[in-house]
């Protein structure tokens, strides 16, 4: 899949996200008895999470644990010292330890909410969600149970409770129109220079405008597995567009990715999954097949914090093109394909929204000269703002993204050089979304694209204007 995933990689991590922020915190008061933790000297090599603390604060955080092990032995009674050890044990990743702790502290303070609750949350780091919503469901109980458990309690339930959905669908349909004033790609230049001789162009090749209707759908499924914390993704993405005139354009385009997804938490990568997939796609232009891949692919991702996703994704695929009465040399570029990405949306407050990607791309064409390496990269901004409509009371949003892309073939077409062809493209795109309702919404696009290359029939500019309704489920 070549686009970019902000939902995160797993149904715990959307509903994770759908509850609202979770924070892990340990270090309450209570007023509990406290008997003897386990050795504190062995722990730092049986850690079963990687530390949350820097790297330059563990050392400091076993010197004071190791001095609170022998305080609690020296004073059983010591509940700051019973409670610090817990916390600091959870901040260096010995979840085993502090759970210790905290459940030996129950014998002698039963029904605890505040100590059921950091129970549960250090069982919920561990992957185990049903001894955590064990825990949960007994922190709120109690009638008389402070707010802000009952609030953080109900975050983890919701959690859980969709992780226990055996099956979710979600996706979103689109349509639209959009005017592009070089519809066709036509060369900027009128004239054109092939192997050191100038060629005026044909009006059929030259830089032409043209409006068209498009519609996309992107449907996702997630299937619960027998095994604990695996999924089974399916995704599908379809795309139609017809042109007014440039009915030669017409196009149809559809791909589809499935494969398991495993949880990594119980790995120590809290938050974050690997997804293994295949890949099946087909196109078809103007009536007549275009294209046909099949791949495989990798991705792993995860939310560090609420606030940021991002991911590494690696693809193979064999693409395979046909010739037509139009394009007659559309097998040429058959071949295989290895594509590298990194992604990333950083929300930085709660108005702004900053988007990155990177990607790498490795074409091996049959033929030499439509074999190439490219290379890009991708920054957006999203802005949230408050509505300028009092009958429409959702949060309107602003979207600017730039992207820009360099492609190097591997070898020359003798048709057009002795010189192998270079693209060089920037793309500058924004999008204005007016929610409507709770799943519909209108989108105003305005665009700009520039293509600089040493074969003058490679360089061209396109500005584009559209207007769509999107509708989400």
């Amino acid at each position: 899949m070549t686009f970019v995933q902000k939902r995160s990689g797993s149904r715990t991590q959307r509903a994770v996200v759908k509850a609202g922020r979770l924070r892990v915190q340990a270090g309450v008061a209570l007023a509990v008895l406290v008997i003897l933790a386990p050795a504190a000297g062995a722990a730092p090599r049986d850690f079963n999470r990687p530390p949350r603390a820097a790297a330059s604060e563990v050392e400091r955080i076993e010197v004071r644990r190791k001095a609170l092990f022998q305080l609690m032995l020296d004073d059983p009674g010591n509940l700051d010292a019973a409670f610090e050890y817990a916390a600091l044990s959870s901040q260096v990743g010995d979840l085993e330890g502090a759970i210790a702790t905290l459940e030996r502290m129950l014998i002698f303070a039963p029904g605890l909410p505040r100590l059921q609750l950091e129970l549960g949350v250090l069982y919920f780091r561990l992957g185990a969600y049903g001894t955590a919503a064990t825990y949960f469901d007994a922190a709120v109980s109690d009638g008389e149970v402070p707010k802000e458990v009952r609030e953080k309690v109900s975050e983890y339930q919701a959690a859980i409770a969709g992780r226990n959905e055996t099956s979710s669908f979600a996706g979103s349909l689109g349509m639209g129109v959009r005017y592009q004033s070089n519809a066709n790609s036509g060369p900027s230049a009128a004239i054109v220079n092939l192997n050191g001789l100038d060629f005026v162009l044909s009006d059929d090749a030259r830089k032409s405008g043209d409006a068209n209707g498009f519609f996309s759908a992107d449907v996702a499924g997630v299937f619960d597995m027998p095994a604990q914390g695996v999924e089974f993704k399916v995704n599908l993405r379809t795309y139609v567009e017809g042109y007014l005139d440039h009915q030669e354009l017409n196009l149809a385009y559809a791909e589809l990715a499935a494969g398991p997804s495993f949880d990594l938490n119980r790995f120590g990568l809290a938050g974050y999954s690997l997804d293994l997939y295949g890949i099946t796609a087909g196109g078809i232009l103007d009536g007549d097949p275009l294209t046909a891949s099949l791949g495989t692919g990798v991705f792993l991702g995860g939310r560090p914090t609420t606030d940021w996703f991002h991911g590494f994704r690696a693809e193979y695929r064999h693409e395979r093109f046909y010739d037509s009465d139009v394009h007659a040399r559309m097998s040429e570029k058959s071949g295989d394909r290895l594509q590298g990405q990194y992604v990333s949306s950083l929300r930085l407050s709660d108005r702004l929204t900053l988007d990155a990607a990177a990607t790498v791309d490795r074409f091996e064409a049959e033929t030499e000269r439509n074999s190439y390496w490219q290379y890009g990269g991708l920054l957006g901004l999203t802005i949230q703002y408050a509505s300028p409509v009092e009958s429409l009371s959702s949060p309107w949003s602003l979207a600017l993204t730039s992207q820009l892309s360099r492609r190097n073939h591997d070898a020359p077409d003798p048709m057009i050089s002795s010189a192998a062809q270079h693209v060089t493209k920037w793309t500058l795109g924004l999008t204005q979304t007016i929610p409507l309702s709770d799943d519909w919404a209108a989108q105003f696009q305005a665009g700009y694209q520039k293509a600089w290359s040493n074969y003058d029939t490679g360089a061209y500019d396109n500005a584009t204007f559209g207007i769509s309704f999107r509708k989400v489920f």
